[in-house]
Protein backbone atom coordinates (compact mmCIF):
# COMPACT_ATOMS: atom_id res chain seq x y z
CA UNK A 1 0.00 0.00 0.00
CA UNK A 2 1.39 3.22 -0.62
CA UNK A 3 1.06 6.24 0.99
CA UNK A 4 0.03 8.37 -1.25
CA UNK A 5 -3.16 6.30 -1.55
CA UNK A 6 -4.31 6.99 1.68
CA UNK A 7 -6.34 9.69 2.62
CA UNK A 8 -5.15 13.18 3.88
CA UNK A 9 -6.75 12.79 7.15
CA UNK A 10 -5.17 9.21 7.41
CA UNK A 11 -1.46 10.63 6.46
CA UNK A 12 -2.11 13.75 9.08
CA UNK A 13 -2.50 10.84 12.19
CA UNK A 14 0.06 8.79 10.80
CA UNK A 15 3.16 11.42 10.82
CA UNK A 16 1.26 12.45 14.98
CA UNK A 17 1.87 8.12 15.45
CA UNK A 18 5.54 8.73 14.40
CA UNK A 19 6.08 11.38 16.69
CA UNK A 20 4.16 9.96 19.36
CA UNK A 21 6.14 6.89 18.43
CA UNK A 22 9.56 8.73 19.49
CA UNK A 23 9.95 7.10 23.01
CA UNK A 24 10.26 3.41 21.50
CA UNK A 25 12.24 3.96 18.67
CA UNK A 26 14.70 5.54 21.28
CA UNK A 27 14.49 2.62 23.45
CA UNK A 28 15.67 0.13 20.19
CA UNK A 29 18.53 2.76 19.56
CA UNK A 30 19.44 2.34 23.43
CA UNK A 31 19.30 -1.63 23.16
CA UNK A 32 21.56 -2.06 20.33
CA UNK A 33 23.76 0.18 21.62
CA UNK A 34 23.89 -1.65 24.82
CA UNK A 35 24.57 -4.77 22.61
CA UNK A 36 27.04 -4.41 19.70
CA UNK A 37 26.30 -7.94 19.03
CA UNK A 38 23.07 -7.72 18.24
CA UNK A 39 21.09 -7.09 14.88
CA UNK A 40 17.39 -7.66 16.04
CA UNK A 41 15.26 -7.69 18.80
CA UNK A 42 11.46 -8.52 19.74
CA UNK A 43 9.76 -6.13 21.87
CA UNK A 44 5.84 -5.59 22.68
CA UNK A 45 4.49 -3.24 20.02
CA UNK A 46 3.66 0.47 21.37
CA UNK A 47 0.07 1.58 21.25
CA UNK A 48 0.92 4.17 18.57
CA UNK A 49 3.02 1.00 16.39
CA UNK A 50 -0.63 -1.20 16.81
CA UNK A 51 -2.75 2.01 15.86
CA UNK A 52 -0.36 1.99 12.81
CA UNK A 53 -0.92 -0.99 12.20
CA UNK A 54 -4.79 -0.90 12.00
CA UNK A 55 -4.45 2.39 10.02
CA UNK A 56 -2.42 0.70 6.97
CA UNK A 57 -4.01 -2.99 7.09
CA UNK A 58 -7.71 -2.14 8.35
CA UNK A 59 -8.49 -6.01 6.91
CA UNK A 60 -6.08 -7.49 9.27
CA UNK A 61 -7.68 -7.31 12.98
CA UNK A 62 -6.07 -9.00 16.00
CA UNK A 63 -6.91 -12.19 16.69
CA UNK A 64 -8.83 -12.25 19.75
CA UNK A 65 -6.41 -13.52 23.09
CA UNK A 66 -3.13 -12.46 20.99
CA UNK A 67 -1.08 -9.42 21.20
CA UNK A 68 1.01 -7.32 18.84
CA UNK A 69 4.63 -7.40 19.05
CA UNK A 70 7.74 -5.64 17.07
CA UNK A 71 10.32 -7.31 15.86
CA UNK A 72 13.75 -4.68 14.71
CA UNK A 73 16.41 -5.51 12.85
CA UNK A 74 19.23 -2.96 12.54
CA UNK A 75 20.30 -2.58 9.35
CA UNK A 76 23.42 -0.12 9.61
CA UNK A 77 24.10 1.42 13.50
CA UNK A 78 20.85 4.03 13.67
CA UNK A 79 19.39 1.98 10.80
CA UNK A 80 16.14 0.17 11.94
CA UNK A 81 13.74 -1.84 10.27
CA UNK A 82 10.24 -3.15 12.18
CA UNK A 83 8.04 -5.60 11.25
CA UNK A 84 4.78 -6.84 13.27
CA UNK A 85 3.31 -9.79 14.00
CA UNK A 86 0.64 -11.34 16.27
CA UNK A 87 1.55 -13.62 19.56
CA UNK A 88 0.60 -15.25 22.94
CA UNK A 89 -0.13 -12.26 25.49
CA UNK A 90 2.64 -13.40 27.58
CA UNK A 91 5.51 -14.32 25.45
CA UNK A 92 9.06 -13.50 26.68
CA UNK A 93 10.33 -11.09 24.75
CA UNK A 94 13.86 -11.22 26.43
CA UNK A 95 15.24 -13.32 23.64
CA UNK A 96 18.73 -14.54 21.99
CA UNK A 97 19.72 -13.07 18.75
CA UNK A 98 18.51 -16.20 16.56
CA UNK A 99 15.20 -16.05 18.08
CA UNK A 100 14.81 -12.35 17.45
CA UNK A 101 16.20 -12.81 13.61
CA UNK A 102 14.10 -15.99 12.71
CA UNK A 103 11.01 -13.89 14.33
CA UNK A 104 11.77 -10.86 12.30
CA UNK A 105 12.35 -12.84 9.14
CA UNK A 106 8.71 -15.08 9.51
CA UNK A 107 7.36 -11.63 10.08
CA UNK A 108 8.34 -9.97 6.79
CA UNK A 109 5.90 -9.01 4.07
CA UNK A 110 7.73 -9.21 1.16
CA UNK A 111 8.97 -5.73 0.40
CA UNK A 112 11.74 -5.46 3.31
CA UNK A 113 14.11 -7.34 1.51
CA UNK A 114 14.22 -4.06 -1.36
CA UNK A 115 13.88 -1.48 1.28
CA UNK A 116 16.37 -2.94 3.26
CA UNK A 117 18.87 -2.93 0.54
CA UNK A 118 18.37 0.60 -0.49
CA UNK A 119 19.25 1.80 2.81
CA UNK A 120 22.41 -0.21 3.02
CA UNK A 121 22.87 1.69 -0.49
CA UNK A 122 21.95 5.07 0.79
CA UNK A 123 24.49 4.67 3.83
CA UNK A 124 27.58 3.28 1.69
CA UNK A 125 27.18 6.20 -0.04
CA UNK A 126 26.89 8.52 2.55
CA UNK A 127 29.89 6.90 4.40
Amino acid sequence: MSISTLSRSVQRRLKRLTVENEASIQADARFFERRPDRNHRIRLASPAEVETIHLLHPGNPLTPGLRWYTAVRQVRQGVRLRVFSMGLPDLDTDEPEDVCRWVYERSRTGGESEIERALRRAVEAHS
